[in-house]
C-alpha cells in the first residue's frame, strides 16, 4: 500500500510538472564602460630628434581602474582601461612628442619609462602617477638624466570619467616636465 500511494504520488508530481510556470524577475547586468586617455592637440612637442621606447610597468593595475583607500586596493569590475597603462602612456608620449612607434635612426634621443603607480587615491581624491624616466644618447648609451617625476591632480567627481579626465592631466603635467628637460640639452647646444 505504501508503495502504491508512493507511485502515485510521483506520477502526480511527474505529470503536473509541465502545468507550473515560474516567472523569474529579470535582471540586467551593469555594462562594463571603457576609458582611455584624453590628450590635448595642441601640445608642443619637442625639437630634438627623439625615439620612446615601450614603458614598462611596475603597478597592479592592468585593465582594471584601481583604487587605493589607506593599504587597501579596490577594483573596479565595470570600469576598466582601454589598455594597460605601459601602453596607453607609450601612446601618448608618442603622440604628444610627435614620434611614430617605430624606430627612428636619425633619433639622437632614447626616452624609456618605468610606471611605478597609476591609481586613483582614495584618501585624498586624486589621480596619481609615478613614472621613472630615463633619457640616453642612443650613440654613446650614456644616460643623460634619469629622474622620477610624481603627479597627483584632483578628481572633480567620484566617477571612473573623473578618474581618466585627472589621470590624463597628469599623463599632460608629466610630458610637460619632460618636454622641458629635453628642451633645455638644446638649449645648451
Amino acid at each position: 500500500m505504501k508503495r502504491l500511494f508512493l507511485f502515485f504520488v510521483a506520477s502526480v508530481l511527474v505529470l503536473s510538472a509541465g502545468c507550473f510556470q515560474l516567472n523569474l524577475p529579470e535582471v540586467q547586468g551593469k555594462k562594463t564602460a571603457q576609458y582611455t586617455l584624453d590628450l590635448p592637440a595642441d601640445f608642443k612637442k619637442p625639437e630634438l630628434s627623439l625615439t620612446i621606447a615601450a614603458f614598462v610597468s611596475e603597478t597592479s593595475a592592468k585593465y582594471k581602474m584601481v583604487s587605493r583607500k589607506g593599504t587597501e586596493v579596490f577594483v573596479d569590475s565595470f570600469a576598466k582601461w582601454s589598455s594597460t597603462p605601459s601602453v596607453m602612456i607609450t601612446s601618448a608620449f608618442r603622440k604628444l612628442f610627435g614620434c611614430d612607434d617605430s624606430d627612428n635612426d636619425e633619433a639622437i634621443y632614447l626616452l624609456q619609462g618605468d610606471i611605478f603607480l597609476f591609481e586613483r587615491n582614495l584618501n585624498r581624491n586624486t589621480a596619481d602617477l609615478k613614472i621613472q624616466y630615463v633619457l640616453t644618447e642612443r650613440e654613446s648609451g650614456k644616460n643623460v638624466w634619469k629622474k622620477e617625476l610624481s603627479t597627483s591632480v584632483p578628481l572633480t567627481g567620484d566617477t571612473p570619467e573623473a578618474f581618466a579626465l585627472a589621470m590624463s592631466k597628469a599623463v599632460v603635467i608629466q610630458a610637460e616636465a619632460v618636454r622641458t628637460d629635453i628642451s633645455k640639452l638644446n638649449a645648451g647646444k
